[in-house]
């Protein structure tokens, strides 16, 4: 009984990260009109090539891709602000400070609203299920073909986490008349992003689809290193900076330092390849690959798998140094 409680657990964790909805319309949006784009292309051609003389060959490739990335959400709500765990990222904790509290309310004022927010006397929200935006990923690779139609492979990809949403100040301000709802509310944005390196090694085949195309299918292990870059909250034209900066509260030209602490870590995974190859020249090829990761992201609080998507465009020379 405890075995199949536990298969339904892992099934019903599985099918949740999978998201067949999600990984369909990103697959639609991206890969189908970048392989239509492509298709076309190939009758451009300026050199024949017969099937025996591209089946044939061997030794090694170097490749540039560039194409979308799709982070899984699962650890987006890092950047949420609402994090109060010590060595966080936490929007109260900024905004609760007398000089940033200042900050706001000087902000506030030059924008109509004629009640100060008051320590003690208002309450935030932040979102509840934060996602990345879609951003642009770039790539080198080497192939080496031991054979016609098998490879090993390195290559490193990449690419940037973005995420962005609204956040809410209530204003319980006990000057403030219920009936002046414009003052009630403050919304503001809270942004982040973090840079995203993929080290991937695997093996590679292809197969015949016709003359100048082949189906591509490849797969192996990766590492990832994130960065924090930043983590902002923005009310009209302010700016504050909410990563940790250490125990010591913000004081203008203060004694207490604070420090700029390094947030992410070193992730690991493993990676799916499928894709087509256009060949172009005897040492020329266009690839258009539906890379996917399955990989555990490193963010405190937030040490997540899931599946991140990076469907690119690879262009290819082969037969380097010989």
């Amino acid at each position: 009984m405890l075995d199949r409680e536990r298969a339904d657990e892992w099934f019903c964790y599985f099918m949740y990260n999978i998201n067949i909805q999600k990984i369909m319309k990103i697959y639609f949006n991206l890969f189908i009109p970048l392989f239509l784009v492509c298709l076309p292309i190939v009758s451009l051609a300026q050199e024949v090539i017969s099937y025996e003389d591209e089946y044939a060959n061997t030794g090694l490739e170097g490749s540039i891709n560039v194409g979308m990335f799709y982070a899984d959400k699962n650890t987006a709500n890092f950047y949420s602000g609402a994090n109060t765990t010590d060595g966080m990222n936490s929007a109260d904790r900024v905004i609760n400070n007398e000089y940033h509290l200042n900050d706001i309310n000087a902000t506030l004022e030059k924008n109509g609203y004629r009640y100060p927010l008051i320590k003690g006397y208002f309450n935030t929200e932040y979102p509840a299920q934060m996602t990345y935006k879609i951003s642009m990923s770039a790539g080198i690779g080497l192939r080496y073909w031991l054979t016609p139609t098998w490879a090993v492979s390195i290559g490193a990809h990449f690419a940037k986490g973005q995420t962005s949403d609204v956040f809410l100040i209530h204003n319980t301000n006990p000057n403030l008349p219920p009936s002046n709802k414009e003052n009630q509310y403050v919304q503001g944005r809270i942004v982040g992003e973090d840079a995203r390196s993929h080290f991937d090694v695997g093996i590679e085949s292809k197969h015949p689809v016709s003359e100048h195309i082949f189906l591509l299918l490849g797969g192996g292990m990766s590492l990832n290193n994130t960065i924090v870059k930043y983590n902002e909250i923005q009310i009209y034209d302010l700016t504050l900076d909410i990563k940790y900066k250490g125990p010591h509260e913000y004081v203008p030209n203060g004694t207490q330092q604070q420090y700029n602490f390094r947030q992410g870590g070193i992730g690991y995974g493993a990676y799916f390849s499928p894709g087509l190859e256009f060949v172009f020249l005897d040492n020329v090829s266009v690839d258009i690959v539906a890379h996917t990761y399955y990989s555990q992201i490193q963010l405190q609080n937030y040490e997540n798998w899931g599946f991140h998507f990076m469907p690119h465009i690879r262009f290819n020379l082969s037969r380097l140094f010989f």
